[in-house]
């Protein structure tokens, strides 16, 4: 029979009353046990493990005859690394005598004394019975409020298994390793690269260099690809980008990595190919690219080149500076905001939005912005981009009749590479906007269903966003015309005709 410790128990229990935790629903608590370690009961039942909870004292006669079964059972039950998690709680007990305890009986789960919280936790749970042992269940609830008597291991894996819990090898926490490569920007000379760990992956070894190269490497050191990354490779942790520099151009390179666990072992090595820029981009016809701009407006590049304007593309890099900027922003006015024969957008790679954003306020860019977030990475690779800044110029027919105007020394320059390919200066609309025009006429503002224009001689009538795109086009038999905005998204809108921009709003 169990050892009980008051007069008063010893008479209860002569009268037949039952050893067993009085509660229905465990308790929380956070205790340190004879070894150092934390444990925090609620952590482990909400990881989904059922949790075996032992209370004992060391001079406990029918405690020493259990522990062991208990400690059998600990070990066919997969040592607190599967379904279910031992611990033992003394009430009394320092953790000297809680060590001592341990290493006689084999104890590896937590052991916890008296005055580390044992005694607090044992009140807290009405223990009276030395000893008592309970199972609680990931919900908290107490499934078992006294396993009793235990003959042998097999009684406490039976009563586990009637819990649905199941026998498990103790085996070493099993862990895998990986790391992920994502490459930012290739460029004739330098590539950048973001190395991205796993939750298991505790560092890894990384390098660049062509097929040629790490098999001479690896000749030389003797040791196979995982082990001369992991000896010889740039060293990592978390996740981080770096640039390899000192390329050669239009070349093929392979980013390597390795990644290892906690224990050091090693991972399966994860590979990218690469290839180095030429000294420009080569492509005749660009392809095709849909992104979304800092603004949340989506870019589609062909609908823009097919709908017959030029497109100017200016690839740059968030973090340099560039005088030429201002020319940029007055060609885009001059040829008209991209209402006209050409639409201008920039393109970055290596910033999200919030940098692109803060860089188009820096110089005052109207025209659409594209960062890494809308898509930005994919198109330079893609093209691909030799170097920064490349100003693009593509036509209708989706060649790249410009692939770089370079230098930017005034306005004049881009003006010229333009107007070469039939490019004219166009009025911006909203410029010069009155909306109390006389001769023109533009009811009702805002608009739903349509919008009238009324005037005489209204010839060529055409509706642009505030993107400066073309929405549509018109041609006016008469001095009165009526524009369906049904299919208009709520907004504002520019009409052009007469030579005059009126300014409008839908509002559905």
């Amino acid at each position: 029979m169990k050892k009980v410790f008051t007069l008063i128990l010893a008479l209860a229990l002569g009268l037949g009353l039952k050893a067993q935790c009085p509660l229905t629903t465990a308790v929380d608590f956070t205790a340190t046990d004879c070894h150092g370690t934390e444990v925090h009961l609620f952590d482990i039942l909400d990881g989904g493990q059922y949790v075996l909870i032992d209370f004992f004292f060391t001079t406990c006669g029918p405690c020493q005859q259990a522990t062991p079964k208990v400690v059998e059972s600990y070990y066919s039950m997969g040592c607190n690394m599967h379904d279910v998690f031992y611990m033992e709680i003394s009430d009394r007990d320092s953790d000297a005598a809680c060590q001592n305890w341990a290493t006689n009986y084999g104890v590896e789960y937590p052991t916890i004394g008296g005055p580390a919280g044992g005694t607090g936790i044992c009140n807290t749970y009405g223990i009276d019975y030395y000893p008592t042992v309970i199972l609680i269940a990931p919900d908290r609830s107490i499934v078992i409020n006294d396993l009793w008597p235990i003959n042998n291991a097999q009684t406490v894996i039976a009563a586990l298994e009637q819990h649905g819990l199941q026998q498990h090898d103790c085996n070493t926490p099993s862990y895998d390793p990986q790391v992920s490569i994502t490459i930012d920007q290739v460029m004739e000379t330098e590539v950048t690269a973001t190395f991205t760990p796993n939750e298991d992956c505790a560092s890894y070894g990384y390098m660049m260099a062509t097929e040629a190269e790490i098999q001479e490497w690896m000749g030389i050191a003797g040791l196979d690809l995982p082990e001369y990354l992991w000896t010889y490779g740039i060293p990592g942790s978390g996740e981080l980008s770096n640039t390899f520099n000192d390329l050669t151009p239009n070349t093929e390179y392979m980013i390597y990595a390795v990644p290892a666990d906690i224990d050091g072992n090693l991972g399966e090595v994860v590979q990218v190919a690469v290839t180095t820029t030429p000294s420009g981009p080569t492509y005749d016809i660009i392809p095709d690219f849909t992104g979304t701009d800092i603004d949340g407006n989506e870019i589609h590049l062909y609908d823009i080149l097919d709908a017959g304007q030029h497109v100017l593309i200016h690839f740059f890099l968030v973090d340099d500076t560039y005088d030429f900027m201002p020319y940029m922003t007055e060609s885009y006015h001059f040829f008209g905001c991209n209402t006209g024969d050409v639409f201008y957008m920039e393109v970055t790679p290596n910033g999200g939005n919030d940098a692109a954003r803060a860089w188009a306020e820096r110089y005052g860019v109207e025209y659409p912005t594209i960062s890494r977030d809308g898509g930005a990475n994919g198109f330079v690779q893609d093209i691909p981009v030799g170097f920064y800044p490349t100003v693009m110029l593509v036509n209708p027919n989706h060649e790249i009749v410009v692939p770089d105007i370079y230098p930017i020394t005034d306005m004049q320059v881009i003006v010229d590479n333009l107007m070469q390919y039939g490019i004219e200066q166009n009025e911006c609309p909203g410029i010069g906007v009155d909306e109390n025009m006389e001769s023109v006429m533009l009811y009702p503002n805002p608009a739903n269903d349509f919008v009238t224009l009324k005037g005489e001689s209204l010839g060529t009538v055409r509706v642009y966003n505030t993107l400066g795109q073309k929405m549509d086009e018109f041609e006016a038999n008469g001095s009165e015309l009526r524009i369906s905005t049904a299919n208009y998204e709520s907004g504002i809108y520019f009409v052009k005709a007469n030579e005059k921009t009126m300014k409008f709003v839908v509002k559905h």
